[in-house]
């Protein structure tokens, strides 16, 4: 027990006091309980599994954790409580096994397996990866407000016996103890120090031991290539049904990364190979995946979680009604004038001076799905730029522009080799258990450039053509189906797309804008692009990065008198031309208005933007050539 009331350092210690009062750890008093000392700036306390290394964090600390929830797997047991038994009195006490892996006791104290006290309970594992796409700008923010720095601890020594909550065996704790307090780096020096240079056959022996007995590193399963961080394994002991794939959470939870947990023994595994766990066999696959080694996929038992409506460091998570939110929204909407100049002289630069396009482009990164009609996504906005440069140059710089500015994004070139290689919706490995991941599996408000520029003439074979499916899927509908191999389930997604082509894409889109200006003669694009950084900096970054969160939280509305005279017009055009004012092209209009007014940090729309609506669409659909047959 420890005499100062540590939460950081010891919640561990915290949650056993709590069961000595209660006789139980009910999930509400422990979340109460951490939910009343992380309030205001007491979070930046706690570190973060995100920003911080994971040897520098002392074991069943608290930690935070921002990540997505890339997979569920299936709930597991574990001891709830167990009674340990003094081995000098012979006295028995009951213990929490809740919020830890491993079964602990003091060296004087010994677990009773078999006590009818025990009690088993059940919790939920999700499988937490860095948020994909996560921009450069969105990481420094959050390492900048992780508050502590935490150094290498060397005053910890566990002394504890311990038992596995999962699995329980004598020879496994005595290898946790010695590793646990072994530095792996220092037993691999020594080693291969005592091996004499005439042994040739000592070391082959050696050498040939190890690749037997190192374990196979797994793969984390990131869905985008080249992503960098630390997965997780999520422990969830309360409201086990509240998240779910592809959510963006920050966890609060306890730091488990015992050796002990990634341990398999040969007399363990079953007649086909497999590895029995308690009593059941599962494949070597699925044991290497659903555990493994902890210095590389810590463990995390969760004792807070939120949802997060947004990344963006600049901003508190925080909803629209709240006070922070407000005070940030009214401090925008009264320099949203000038911003919004500067904002719309950014975006006509990197469009080559095109402010029509530029418009458009505006309202494509204010874009997300706020809500569905049946399985009609409302709100998103998937934007074509046809007469782009035909070189992947552009599409880097203007991904990387974007990424200068949105909290999330990717870009994927559409190649023949890319389509037919690379995997864009998950899929189900029922010998390892899990979900593959795959590049359409992103978190809502992620921006997606779709590189059309590059593709060549060529075949596209089976898995071509089903991802082609796919994006095609995820810009109409905004859904990724996710393959179980005997069947197909639809998951929703939240994904705002820009297709560069050189003329109108093979993918649909909401809307085609040929750009109608090209660079100036002579200048090669990195120059061209370098001058966007005369036009901006840091201070108005800043700005730009909060305005398009803050836009995207609105109460949009339209009022009954604005509601009014946009049908009576509606009507009146197809008076005259029903076949200038369709019903697709009013639903085009309604949902350009409503960008448009939130673009102003307005929540409702005015009669002098639903007329610079009509004028924009007018103007957009004089520049496509008719042979296209669809103007979008």
């Amino acid at each position: 027990m420890p005499v100062v009331d540590d939460w950081v350092n010891d919640p561990l210690g915290i949650i056993q006091n709590i069961y000595d009062k209660d006789g139980k750890v009910e999930g509400k008093a422990v979340r109460d309980y951490f939910g009343a000392r992380t309030k205001g700036n007491a979070m930046s306390w706690i570190p973060s599994l995100n920003d911080t290394p994971l040897h520098t964090l002392r074991p069943n600390s608290l930690v935070r954790y921002r990540c997505m929830v890339q997979d569920m797997y299936d709930p597991e047991f574990y001891l709830g409580s167990y009674e340990v038994v003094d081995t000098k009195t012979e006295k028995t006490t009951m213990k929490s096994g809740k919020y830890k892996d491993i079964a602990e006791c003091a060296s004087f104290q010994q677990i009773n397996m078999e006590s009818a006290n025990n009690k088993t309970m059940d919790r939920q594992t999700l499988y937490g990866v860095p948020i994909p796409g996560e921009s450069a700008w969105v990481k420094a923010g959050h390492t900048d407000r992780a508050g502590v720095k935490v150094h290498p601890s060397t005053s910890y020594t566990p002394v504890r016996c311990k038992r596995g909550l999962e699995e329980e065996g004598s020879e496994v704790i005595g290898q946790s103890e010695a590793m646990e307090t072994a530095d792996p780096l220092k037993d691999v020096t020594m080693e291969t120090t005592q091996v004499s240079e005439n042994s040739e056959n000592k070391r082959t022996c050696v050498n040939n031991r190890a690749a037997e007995t190192s374990p196979v590193l797994p793969d984390l399963n990131f869905p985008l290539p080249k992503e960098k961080g630390i997965s997780c394994l999520i422990k969830i002991y309360d409201d086990i049904d509240s998240y779910c794939v592809n959510d963006l959470v920050e966890f609060v939870g306890v730091l488990s990364v015992d050796p002990s947990l990634a341990q398999f023994e040969a007399e363990d595994q079953g007649p086909e190979g497999g590895v029995c766990t308690d009593g059941f066999e599962v494949s070597m696959e699925e044991k290497n995946a659903h555990a493994p080694p902890p210095s590389l996929v810590p463990r995390l038992h969760v004792v807070l979680g939120t949802k997060l409506p947004h990344i963006n460091p600049l901003l508190t998570p925080t909803t629209a009604q709240e006070d922070g939110f407000k005070e940030v929204l009214s401090r925008l909407q009264g320099e949203i004038t000038d911003l919004r100049q500067q904002i719309m002289a950014t975006l006509e630069h990197i469009l080559f001076g095109d402010k029509l396009a530029a418009e458009y482009f505006m309202c494509h990164l204010l874009s997300s799905v706020y809500a569905r009609a049946d399985v009609i996504p409302l709100g998103k906005f998937c934007l074509n730029l046809t007469n782009c440069p035909t070189t992947p140059e552009y599409s880097a710089l203007l991904h990387r522009f974007v990424s200068s500015i949105v909290t999330k994004s990717h870009v994927l070139p559409i190649t023949i080799e890319n389509m037919n290689k690379i995997r864009l919706c998950p899929q189900k490995d029922y010998t390892a258990n899990r979900l593959l991941s795959g590049a359409l599996q992103l978190g809502a408000d992620t921006s997606l450039v779709l590189d059309e520029t590059v593709l060549q003439a060529g075949q596209l074979d089976a898995n071509g053509v089903k991802n082609m499916t796919a994006l095609g899927n995820l810009i109409n509908w905004q859904k990724v189906e996710y393959d179980f191999s005997y069947h197909r389930q639809e998951f929703m997604s939240d994904v705002a797309v820009l297709v560069l082509s050189e003329a109108k894409s093979l993918l649909p889109s909401d809307c085609l804008v040929p750009l109608a200006a090209s660079i100036p003669a002579g200048v090669s694009l990195q120059d061209y692009f370098s001058r966007v950084d005369t036009l901006v900096n840091a201070e108005f970054l800043n700005k730009f990065r909060l305005y398009l969160t803050t836009a995207k939280m609105l109460d949009y509305s339209i009022t009954g008198d604005i509601q009014t005279a946009i049908q009576d017009d509606f009507v009146n055009i197809r008076k005259d031309d029903p076949k200038n004012m369709t019903i697709d092209d009013f639903h085009k209009l309604l949902n350009l208005i409503r960008l448009l007014s939130i673009s102003h940090l307005q929540t409702c729309p005015s009669q002098n933007l639903w007329t610079k609506a009509k004028s924009m669409e007018a103007e957009r659909k004089q520049r496509i050539p008719q042979t296209t047959g669809n103007t979008n």
